[in-house]
């Protein structure tokens, strides 16, 4: 565990920084970067339950679309929005509060113009959730030029 996660967050993590306001609110979302990919993950905390006692499968279904959005940008080196063009989940259990959520994109293909992806939730050494979807690949030439840098210089770079 760095000296910024907190308890839950396992060792090499970074916390991910996101101008999203509707994943802030769902995070923070913390990244290791690996040769393969980035794993994504998050401690499950009380706020993200359902009346039942587990995570709520909206934010579930929420980290796997940016599980698999950052693993697109992971794969096409660009850190901005892949937008998701479709995506379909499938629940297989109950993520339990309190444990850490951990998934990582795997891509199966990848064109000009998409990504298409697919992964798995593991909460507890479970798979809770298995997800798949396309993403469009940003057109670089229309990111704002003063985001340009930003966006070809990914955080997660090894």
């Amino acid at each position: 565990m760095t000296a910024e996660a907190p308890a839950g967050v396992p060792e090499g993590f970074r916390r991910l920084a996101v101008p999203d306001q509707f994943v802030a609110l769902a995070g923070p979302l913390w990244v290791k970067a690996e040769a393969d990919g980035l794993r994504v993950g998050l401690p499950l905390e009380d706020r993200h339950g359902n009346p039942m006692g587990w995570a709520h499968g909206g934010l579930l279904v929420t980290v796997a679309d940016m599980v698999m959005g950052l693993g697109s940008g992971f794969a096409t080196g660009i850190y901005w929005p892949h937008p998701t063009i479709s995506l379909t989940s499938e629940f297989v259990r109950g993520a339990k509060l309190g444990q850490w959520l951990e998934g990582k994109a795997r891509i199966a293909r990848r064109t000009v113009n998409f990504c298409f992806a697919s992964c798995d939730l593991v909460c507890g050494g479970e798979i809770v959730l298995v997800s798949s979807g396309v993403f469009k690949v940003p057109d670089v030439d229309k990111i704002p030029e003063q985001f340009q840098t930003a966006a070809l210089s990914p955080p997660w770079k090894i």
